[in-house]
């Protein structure tokens, strides 16, 4: 196989796999590990066997690599519904290339891509899609979040110049909001990419293994997340969910410099979503773990204060899933769009992609329309409306105009596709004052 080959191929396919001359695996690396769950396998149980033991329907004479091994000619471009022996089936496009010493056949390696049905969708959740990246426990880089927004933009930029230091940063946001993307395209951005992205989740810590979570076992030989991150990043997930009667065990871990007689270089990125200002006044947080934690702030924009990035988040993952399932030519009517912008979006841009996934799941054709949605999008969007509707019944003027002022801002917002300063400049307002009418319509 020429290097020109190896390089097409490990761009087009998500999977690698190599074989040797029996065609038993000694190497795969799958864009999503949850695979093997799906085939019932361990990964230690399918490096033991032949890659016909897995599936129902292949064969010596059916399996691309067993046909490279004996005819020592590659086999391109090769499309193949798989079904695994638990009866979990996908479709698989594959090119497949003998690995040749001496003129002799000693191997295969082959180029995958797999395609599921709708109904599967969720096997795509963790889908990593950066190969350089998936080392160091991570699927995202910071290009990776999808925005127009200007204030958006803004976070961005503060967190690339962020991941030239060291210091500490604190993300701030909404649950949905994409903190985990930023957290992850933080270290891939830093010097420390080539080092582990460990996530220790303070929704699990309780006082019985905080410290087991921290420093590790020695009765089971086990490490803590400190030792596992050291050199890379710590990505302390959820502070606002851990006990006030906790943090303080937290704060003195994170000012550990050496460990077990070695010196300790961790970088911390941490998450709250809530304000933080709240949470200090509630006396929920630490004030000497907060300012350890937070030299550098990122704040995160709620979706409904960004609508205009809807429709490209939309097609973001339309494109991903036509990529990816069987279903290739998905679109959908104005009136989603429509649905969605009069939406109010607490669980942000997590809650818009679930959204979407409900809706392939229901599609029956190729387009995605308003009855596919989630009911309880449909139902939020008409109490809304009804609840307009009835103050407004009185018929007093003022009540008359709001409604209609409502109206036109919502159209206009449809219209310029949720841009708050486009959508201002056509109504000959400020951004301001506008913003401040659809907080007050609950348009945002």
């Amino acid at each position: 196989m020429e290097l020109q080959q190896f390089a097409q191929a490990f761009s087009e396919f998500d999977n690698v796999l190599i074989t040797d001359d029996k065609g038993c695996a000694i190497f795969y690396d799958l864009a999503d590990l949850n695979i093997l769950l799906e085939i019932g396998l361990t990964p230690d149980e399918f490096f033991q066997s032949t890659v016909t033991d897995n599936y129902q329907n292949l064969s010596p004479e059916t399996s691309t690599v067993f046909q490279v091994i004996q005819t020592g000619q590659p086999v391109l471009y090769y499309e193949q519904q798989l079904t695994t022996l638990n009866g979990f089936s996908y479709l698989s496009l594959s090119s497949t290339y003998p690995i040749m010493e001496h003129g002799k056949v000693i191997g295969a390696i082959e180029f995958s891509k797999h395609f599921y049905e709708t109904k599967q969708i969720k096997y795509l959740d963790n889908f990593l899609g950066h190969k350089l990246y998936r080392d160091n426990h991570t699927t995202y880089r910071l290009e990776d979040y999808i925005t127009t927004n200007a204030e958006m933009k803004t976070q961005l930029e503060k967190a690339r110049r962020s991941a030239q230091k060291s210091a500490p940063v604190l993300l701030t946001g909404e649950t949905g909001t994409g903190k985990d993307i930023i957290a992850q395209g933080i270290h891939n951005e830093s010097e420390r990419y080539t080092k582990p992205f460990i996530t220790l989740n303070c929704s699990t810590l309780t006082e019985d293994n905080i410290f087991t979570q921290l420093y590790g076992s020695d009765n089971e030989a086990k490490s803590g997340k400190l030792q596992e991150a050291n050199g890379g990043t710590l990505f302390i997930d959820h502070l606002n969910l851990l006990d006030i009667s906790l943090q303080a065990k937290l704060l003195h871990a994170v000012d550990i410099k050496v460990l077990n007689g070695e010196p300790l270089d961790i970088r911390y990125i941490t998450t709250v979503n809530e304000d933080v200002d709240k949470l200090l006044a509630e006396k929920r947080l630490r004030e000497d773990l907060f300012y350890r934690l937070n030299v550098l702030q990122i704040d995160l924009p709620p979706l409904r204060l960004r609508k205009e990035d809807i429709p490209i988040i939309l097609d973001f993952y339309i494109q991903f899933y036509n990529e990816h399932t069987l279903q290739k030519n998905v679109s959908y009517r104005n009136e989603v769009i429509q649905l969605f912008y009069a939406y109010h979006w607490p669980g942000n841009v997590r809650e818009l992609k679930n959204a979407l996934e409900t809706a392939y799941i229901n599609l029956l054709g190729d387009e995605i329309l308003v009855e596919h949605v989630p009911e309880r999008i449909k139902k939020n969007v008409q109490h809304s409306t009804q609840s307009i509707m009835q103050n407004n019944q009185s018929g007093h003027l003022r009540d008359l105009t709001e409604a209609y002022e409502r109206l036109i801002i919502a159209e206009k917002l449809r219209e310029t596709d949720g841009r708050l300063a486009e959508t201002a400049r056509r109504l000959g307002i400020s951004r301001q004052l506008l913003k401040y009418k659809c907080l007050k319509y609950e348009l945002l």
